[in-house]
């Protein structure tokens, strides 16, 4: 997987959960005072503790509705140790690297499907592009957030 794909990854993870927060698919962390603990408690990887504490959220979210289907907070072990070793090398402010979330999801928004009202499949790791999987991501929880509906994409 190549750095600009993790870079993806994680843009499209925070934006969804971002858009998710403002358009009240899920409650927020207590960003400033879950990053306060997470640094105090991790100085030198508070960033990566609440990225986690994040994943941890939206997976348990996701995973009453979808089970053991992947889906964008639950990727293949291989996928999320990358992502973890990428950030462990880079540190990042997971809150910063999408502004305007809304828009980001729009931005990649570029793929023709049909919304789904249900669990539905976006493709599978093994025969897409991650790039062409985050952009159906992006198109299904975009749709699902501007029509106030509940859309759970996943892979094969």
């Amino acid at each position: 997987m190549t750095t600009e794909e993790i870079k993806e990854i994680l843009k499209t993870r925070i934006a969804v959960y971002k858009a998710g927060v403002e358009c009240g698919a899920w409650d927020a962390l207590k960003e400033s005072d879950v990053k306060a603990m997470t640094n105090y408690l991790f100085p030198k990887s508070g960033f990566i503790a609440f990225y986690n504490l994040i994943m941890a959220y939206m997976r348990k979210f996701h995973s009453d509705i979808q089970g053991e289907a992947y889906y964008l907070f639950k990727l293949s072990a291989q996928i999320e140790r990358e992502i973890s070793e990428y950030l462990k090398k880079n540190p990042t402010d997971i809150t910063a690297i999408v502004d305007d979330a809304k828009a980001y999801l729009k931005e990649r928004d570029t793929i023709i499907s049909e919304g789904s009202l249900i669990p539905s499949s976006v493709g599978s790791l093994r025969d897409n592009s991650i790039d062409d999987i985050l952009r159906l991501f992006a198109k299904q929880y975009r749709y699902s957030f501007e029509r106030n509906l509940a859309v759970y994409p996943y892979c094969d």
